[in-house]
């Protein structure tokens, strides 16, 4: 049993790696995502810790996991504030607003997604966070708000990403606190 798991994350990850850079193209926004999307929108109904403060230092720091599975680790119920500048990139091609959080040379990115189009199977209080985060997430901010769940992705080039790839994935609030 255990093989055929490992042999599923592997074949997953392989995909990945493969996967051609034009689904992430800024400009050809397509349906929602696929990878680890269950995770990123909070679709698998996770029991959540509550909110943490903490510094981008810190996220950033984090060891990444040797192996991403396409299910939530047990990290990934953490949710995180944190105060960073905040500049809003784009859609996505998977309909998610990308936004750079940097503090001094630190830099992550935090994801809103298109809720409730893109979230059907989360809670409703969920979705209804997801969808406020998003509303607010358009504006750039010298100095933002922003809270998230913590999330693991794959590296693949994408502008901001971290270099133990953890997002805040999906950000389910966010307030300006100057421009």
């Amino acid at each position: 049993m255990l093989l055929v798991v490992l042999v599923a994350v592997t074949a997953a990850v392989v995909a990945r790696v493969a996967a051609p850079a034009s689904r992430h193209v800024a400009g050809s926004v397509g349906p929602c995502g696929f990878e680890r999307w269950t995770v990123k929108t909070l679709q698998d109904r996770p029991r959540l810790l509550p909110v943490e403060p903490t510094s981008l230092a810190h996220l950033t720091g984090i060891p990444r996991p040797a192996l991403v599975p396409p299910w939530r680790l047990p990290f990934e119920r953490h949710v995180f504030s944190v105060i960073a500048s905040a500049s809003f990139q784009r859609e996505e091609s998977d309909q998610d607003y990308h936004v750079i959080l940097r503090v001094g040379s630190r830099q992550m990115i935090a994801e809103a997604p298109n809720a409730p189009s893109c979230t059907p199977n989360a809670t409703r209080h969920r979705r209804l966070e997801m969808r406020r985060a998003r509303q607010a997430v358009r504006r750039s901010c010298a100095r933002a708000h922003v809270v998230g769940v913590a999330s693991f992705d794959y590296n693949h080039g994408q502008t901001g990403v971290a270099p133990n790839a953890i997002e805040l994935h999906p950000i389910v609030g966010y307030s300006c606190l100057s421009r």
